[in-house]
């Protein structure tokens, strides 16, 4: 696969944009309909086979789970296909940066910056919710940030959908899927995943763009699942101490430890975000009402 390459004589790819363990995103030009767009290919052949039938068809369940969530914040789906022994998801091409960079460039973000990405996001997590789908893999990492600060919510390739017996199938029996530095306790121990594990990854999303370091740091990945199940909640207010305590506080509810602690919904927290975005978009502070809220005790 290289540049020049075509895509089932309608896609010419540019150039590579990312590779993760079993296969790569391409920017690409529609030479059908003269636009760009990012192609993201499953390379087969770099899948244990063992592992093969549940990653094709966790592959094509995230082309068909993109395409019904019908939210701005959430790249547009425009195909589905093969190529050669791989296959192929042809979406919105997004330009921008990744939250990870803008965190990496400015090592803490302003408190309106971060309050507006997380609002945006808590918007595509209650479309998605609403539908019964959990992302699962949060992560700056996969937060896009265009260029006019609107944010993208990208790859739903583990998102689970809840009730149907099409996720517990799509999941690797013993396996833990997401990323460690931002998986939910109930995640990290394999049980039942519901919106409460996005709550959470929110929560060390946010932790992580206003104190400029995830919420737990350990050495390894096991090490990191301890932390989120174990450890003591970090206080915000500790590492960034001009941070708003009822903005503290909130992360501080995303974090806990039992999800029936956590703010009710995406759509809760939403609202608890908006006094903290810029210029004073709100005024006046909402109540929290999380089920387990407990000012920074226990």
């Amino acid at each position: 696969m290289q540049a020049g390459d075509h895509v089932s004589d309608r896609y010419e790819l540019t150039y590579p944009i990312g590779r993760g363990g079993m296969g790569q995103v391409w920017a690409g030009h529609d030479v059908r309909l003269e636009r760009q767009v990012a192609i993201k290919f499953l390379r087969q052949a770099e899948v244990p086979e063992d592992e093969r039938d549940v990653a094709v068809r966790r592959f094509q369940r995230e082309a068909r789970v993109v395409a019904r969530l019908d939210h701005p914040g959430v790249p547009a789906v425009h195909d589905l296909g093969e190529y050669g022994d791989d296959l192929y998801i042809v979406m919105q091409f997004v330009r921008g940066l990744t939250l990870a960079d803008r965190i990496a460039e400015q090592e803490i973000l302003d408190v309106g910056e971060a309050a507006s990405i997380a609002v945006q996001v808590c918007a595509v997590l209650a479309t998605a919710h609403a539908a019964s789908l959990v992302h699962r893999d949060l992560k700056p990492q996969n937060l896009m940030l265009t260029e006019g600060r609107t944010v993208k919510v990208l790859d739903f390739g583990i998102a689970a959908l809840l009730g149907p017996a099409e996720a517990s199938r799509l999941t690797a029996t013993g396996s833990t899927l997401g990323t460690p530095a931002y998986i939910a306790p109930e995640q990290a121990a394999g049980g039942p995943v519901g919106p409460g594990a996005d709550l959470y990854a929110l929560g060390c999303i946010l932790f992580e763009m206003l104190a400029g370091r995830p919420p737990y740091e350990a050495t390894s990945a096991v090490g990191m699942l301890r932390q989120h199940r174990y450890a003591p909640i970090p206080i915000l207010s500790d590492h960034r101490p001009d941070v708003p305590e009822d903005l503290a506080h909130l992360v501080f509810c995303l974090l806990a430890k039992n999800p029936a602690d956590r703010p009710a919904s995406a759509t809760d927290v939403e609202r608890l975000l908006r006094p903290f975005l810029p210029r004073g978009a709100v005024v006046g502070q909402p109540p929290c009402r999380c089920p387990g809220c407990h000012r920074f005790s226990g």
